[in-house]
């Protein structure tokens, strides 16, 4: 089973729809349970509910062979963590879904670090989901160094302020 989820903040009715529409074309040969929020379109072609609690969201996530969803960390995050291949959809400004690209430049990033897959339309969507059934996302290691540098550079702008500016007491 793949599961479809949009999230828990903001209805997502276009990539609902497109995955339905795909459901309906017989382009997937895996059965798709949906959460679908908040939002209007219902779908026609897969069983769906609005939210699902945490415990069985959990463990639909830990059951499903693949995941498809919107571009938001949480779901990103808990698709790498649980080994599960992902095709994400970023939610666009252009449709009013979000106010900026937060989501574009996130599923880029871990598009790029092999974790994930993404699409932006119907056309994408069908050449992706012939890639999901195969994709075998690349484990996150954690940048250990990475963020202590990033931290330790943070702490060294601190003990000496630039010239005169003034010393802060922490």
């Amino acid at each position: 089973m793949i599961f479809l989820t949009v999230g828990s903040a903001l209805p997502f009715d276009r990539l609902v729809r497109m995955v339905d529409q795909a459901v309906g074309a017989g382009a997937l040969a895996e059965e798709v349970f949906a959460q679908i929020g908040a939002g209007t379109y219902q779908p026609r072609h897969m069983r769906w509910v609005r939210m699902l609690p945490a415990a069985e969201f959990a463990a639909t996530v830990d059951g499903c062979s693949a995941i498809i969803s919107h571009a938001g960390i949480g779901t990103i995050t808990t698709a790498v963590e649980n080994g599960k291949p992902l095709l994400v959809l970023p939610r666009n400004p252009a449709f009013g879904e979000l106010v900026d690209d937060h989501q574009t430049k996130t599923a880029r990033c871990f598009a790029e670090l092999g974790h994930l897959l993404t699409f932006e339309n119907e056309q994408e969507l069908t050449a992706r989901l012939a890639e999901l059934a195969t994709f075998v996302p690349v484990p996150r290691r954690p940048n250990v160094r990475g963020v202590a540098e990033a931290i330790g550079g943070f702490l060294d702008t601190l003990a000496d302020p630039p010239q005169g500016a003034e010393r802060r007491p922490c």
